[in-house]
């Protein structure tokens, strides 16, 4: 049907240049994930409540590339995490600047609306930047004598996740009967949930026989089963 054609055309085009950026690296992954961060933090500001008003896109586009730099330069783990508590830090003072000098715009709103409002502010950039930023941190990681050690893990990592998304998708249309939350999303079924476990872990023994992660077997499929 249309639905799986354009899934189907989606995948051919998405994964091998998505794939392709990981294999190289910096700045081709940088670059596309400030592509995706700008155009999902636009998004989510557009899916804001009604009467909550519009939300600054310019300075959440600009507090998830800053996320995403520090992440580009940070030196380790630990760097990154204190680099993006700063980012964080001073992303949430700009932030409430702009929230206390656009106040009066939301008087017409209930007091709840200012609270949802304020939490779109703040959390949305920290959402979409600090886990996208956490792909460029995982991609840099080396260790002695595997200097491809985080691009084998960002590798693992989304192919798992495609391996849920794709097996749950294909189980359900074949198979699924019986809904999982019919009031929330109709077509996602118990079956299909099956179906995205079972290729979750599958795709994570695949990958882990591939590529060698460094961990044992055990672990490889305990974070399969965890991702899906």
């Amino acid at each position: 049907n249309k639905a799986l054609l354009q899934r189907s055309l989606t995948a051919l085009v998405g994964i091998p240049v998505i794939l392709a950026v990981i294999w190289l690296g910096s700045p081709f992954l940088m670059l596309l994930l400030a592509v995706v961060g700008v155009v999902a933090i636009r998004e989510l500001y557009q899916m804001t409540p009604i009467g909550i008003g519009r939300l600054p896109v310019l300075l959440g586009a600009a507090w998830v590339i800053a996320l995403l730099l520090g992440a580009q330069v940070a030196s380790g783990r630990d760097n990154f995490l204190v680099i993006s508590g700063g980012v964080i830090a001073g992303g949430s003072f700009l932030a409430l600047l702009w929230f206390i000098a656009y106040y009066r715009a939301w008087e017409s709103t209930k007091r709840s609306g200012y609270v949802i409002g304020f939490v779109y502010l703040i959390l949305g950039p920290i959402y979409v930047g600090f886990f996208l930023a956490t792909a460029q941190m995982l991609r840099e990681l080396t260790s002695q004598g595997y200097p491809d050690l985080g691009r084998t893990w960002l590798l693992f990592a989304l192919l798992v996740v495609f391996a849920v998304d794709t097996g749950a998708y294909a189980v359900g249309r074949v198979i699924g009967n019986h809904p999982m939350a019919p009031s929330i999303s109709p077509n996602k079924t118990w079956e299909g949930s099956v179906g995205g476990l079972i290729s979750a872990v599958s795709a994570a023994l695949i990958v882990g026989l591939v590529f060698d992660l460094e961990v044992a077997l055990w672990k490889q499929l305990t974070i399969g089963a965890v991702v899906g």
